[in-house]
């Protein structure tokens, strides 16, 4: 495979809808409206995967505020968070990309782009199957959170969700 990391492009969007649906569950799969309304606000730090024209998986980061979440498949606020961090939204892969080592170095275009803004802290939700990888990845829970916006995560991302931190 000659699988290259390239900046998204909205022709991207179509592939990306489906590589979600094909990779999450239903339940946090995101309408395409949504996923264009995240693209027209922070697209320039969007990233895909590709092996020649095949979209193998994608990245959604973007500045936001440490401690905060946007709310899944909801557009953003009119208001919007300062931000204080970088925060990945989502990576995810097709099957036959994983164990290559592409999400890693997808994780590493976050850092480095966090970085390239003046952050000093990247931030995500693992979600209950992803917790482990996330761990592995020097990412810590973020713990200063408030009970009210624990039960929020919870609510808007499942069951066993953590938001979590690394320092860049």
């Amino acid at each position: 495979m000659s699988i290259k990391i390239l900046p998204m492009t909205i022709q991207d969007m179509e592939d990306v809808s489906k590589v979600q649906k094909e990779t999450f569950t239903q339940d946090l799969c995101e309408a395409h409206s949504v996923l264009l309304n995240r693209f027209e606000i922070f697209g320039q730090y969007f990233h895909v995967a590709k092996n020649g024209e095949e979209l193998l998986g994608y990245m959604i980061a973007f500045p936001w505020k440490l401690g905060e979440t946007p709310v899944n498949n909801q557009n953003f606020p009119k208001m919007l968070p300062t931000p204080d961090c970088f925060f990945i939204h989502d990576i995810t892969l097709l099957p036959a990309a994983r164990g290559t080592g592409l999400a890693r170095a997808m994780i590493e275009k976050a850092c480095e782009t966090g970085r390239l803004l003046g952050f000093k802290t990247i931030s995500l939700v693992a979600v209950a199957q992803s917790g482990n990888y996330w761990d592995k990845n020097n990412f810590l829970e973020y713990l200063d959170i408030t009970p009210e916006k624990k039960n929020a995560l919870i609510a808007n991302y499942g069951q066993g969700s953590r938001l979590m931190s690394r320092v860049l």
